[in-house]
This record gives structure tokens, sequence and C-alpha cells, in this order.
């Protein structure tokens, strides 16, 4: 399927794997959205770039009228929200509401909002498919979860078709050193492996996880782009890895990772466990799945490539 793609959120951690991605197809065409007007990145020199602000309704105006698919990436991350609820509210919530209405009324056919599997609950331990319930208490999954109801009251009246992805944990390098996480697990055990060539986890890592690499979340998003309607049913799809494991199994991954690059020993050091049995998490794909997507799960080439980026970033 041809598109014209618009990416707010495109800049981001996630969001420039994702445009990254899609700009290396040659049947879409890639708009990039931020804040404040930015020039190309080296990494999507095709794109074209707006300024998008989800609070100043005068700037929808920029959005390019051949633009056909939007995909919603933006919002306030958990620290913030958690720390400003009513700034949550404003950015993710009347954000992508006033940003869903505008591509209503300009008769854009396509709209993908990433959500989060916290709007199950948390912590996350169980089985979870689209069909169960959810539990959002935090701000963060509250807000999302408000946006996501905007989103799929869109699809059921037939406005254009309302895709909402309830993402795992990504993990992977960003395009830009700039824009990492390094909050998350992942981030933060790959930068200690090479700065500090010793990694620290901050729990026993017990807790299992559904993670999923960002190379297949922008295939997740090139193949959503193109679903045909009727197989798209009502719009909501988990997005996450084959299967979880626990944090302890993904520390144990990069150090051996980095202790293979690196030709020296990295020590992993963890709290003592304070639980006698693992935190079990089954986050269920198969809705997506069915609909002809596949993962590659190439787990340890993620992980490399993430290493390079910090090892390289810091050599410079």
């Amino acid at each position: 399927m041809s598109a014209t793609v618009l990416l707010v959120g495109g800049f981001g951690n996630l969001g420039g794997r994702i445009a990254a991605h899609l700009g290396s197809l040659e049947d879409h065409h890639i708009v990039l959205a931020s804040r404040k007007k930015q020039n190309a990145p080296d990494w999507a020199k095709s794109a074209q770039t707006i300024q998008l602000d989800l609070t100043d309704l005068a700037t929808f105006s920029n959005i390019p009228t051949s633009v056909n698919c939007i995909i919603q990436l933006a919002g306030t991350n958990d620290v913030d929200s958690a720390q400003n609820p009513e700034l949550a509210h404003r950015v993710t919530v009347e954000g992508t509401s006033a940003l869903l209405n505008n591509a209503v009324d300009n008769g854009i056919e396509r709209f993908i909002y990433f959500s989060t599997a916290h709007v199950y609950g948390a912590p996350l331990t169980g089985n979870f498919t689209e069909e169960s319930p959810t539990n959002a208490v935090h701000p963060y999954a509250t807000t999302h979860l408000e946006a996501e109801s905007a989103v799929g009251a869109a699809h059921d009246r037939g406005d254009l078709l309302g895709i909402r992805v309830r993402l795992s944990n990504g993990y992977g390098r960003p395009m830009a050193y700039e824009a990492a996480d390094w909050r998350t697990l992942t981030s933060d055990l790959c930068r200690q492996a090479v700065l500090e060539k010793r990694m620290e986890m901050r729990t026993d890592g017990l807790q299992e996880r559904n993670f999923i690499t960002k190379t297949d979340i922008a295939r997740a998003v090139h193949h959503l782009i193109g679903l045909p309607k009727a197989d798209a049913s009502n719009g909501l799809f988990n997005l996450g890895g084959s299967k979880s494991q626990t944090l302890l199994a993904m520390a144990n991954m990069i150090q051996e990772r980095a202790q293979n690059k690196f030709g020296v020993e990295i020590p992993l050091h963890r709290p003592e466990p304070t639980a006698t049995q693992t935190q079990h998490l089954n986050f269920d794909i198969h809705k997506l799945l069915n609909t002809g997507f596949s993962l590659t799960e190439d787990a340890l080439g993620e992980v490399d490539e993430f290493l390079d980026m910090i090892e390289l970033h810091h050599q410079s």
C-alpha cells in the first residue's frame, strides 16, 4: 500500500526507528512532526518535516493534505505523567482527540495510536489478551486508555480505520543518541556494560516482562499501515514478543553480548531475591499474528547494534 505517513513523535526514541524503517521503503513518503520545526535528520533525509504541537490547534494546519495515515506516538512519559497528570491529560488525551478529529475532518483514512500494555494494570502478571479487562491506575496508563477510547469510538462509527496498539517493552538503539531513554532496563544495562564494564540491576530480576525489538515494532507498523480493513476487526492489537522472560534473563543476554564484544568479564550484580517464585506474564499477540504478521526477534543483533552505538558515541 502506497502511503504518505505522518509520524507525530517521529523524532523520538521509538518514532525515529519507525520513521527510518518506513522511509527505507519505496512506497512510503514520511512526514515527521515535532513541537519545534526541525530539519530532516540524516537517517530520514527524504522526509518532510513540520511543526505540530498537540496543545496548539493552530499548528494542525501544517499537516499536508497528502497525508493518508497518521501514527500518533507523542505523549507524556510515565514520570512526567505522574508528576503532572493535568499535562498528561492535555497532551495525551486532549491532544490525541484533537488530532483524531482533524484526521476525520480532512478525510485521512487511517489513524494508528500507540498505547501501552500498562492499561491492563501494574504490575503486569498473569495472562492478557485484547479481551482482558483493563485496570489502569497510573496517570500514564489512564490517559492512554482514555485516548484509546476516542480512537476506538471513531473506528466503531466508521469515521476512519482507527488502530490501537498496546505495546509491551520495546528495546534497541534509537536513531539519535540524544533520544535514548536511559531509565529503561535494557538501555541502562547496555550503557553500563559499555562505559563501566559492569552491570548493576535495581531489582532481583525475577519479574517477567514481555520484550520486543524496535525492528519488529517498526515492521508491525508497516504491516498495520497496509492491513486490509476487513482484517482489522475492532482495531485493537497487543504488540510484543512471542514470549515473556525474566528481567534477569534479559540482563544475562546483554552481559553475554557485551563480554563477546569487549573480550573482558563484565560482572552482573543484583539485589538478593525477595520472592521465591518468578512473577509470570503471558502477553498474548496471536490476534496480530493471525493477520499475517510475523516476528523476526533478532534479539542478539538488536543488542549488538545498541552496544556499538554507545561505544561509537563515547569514542567521538
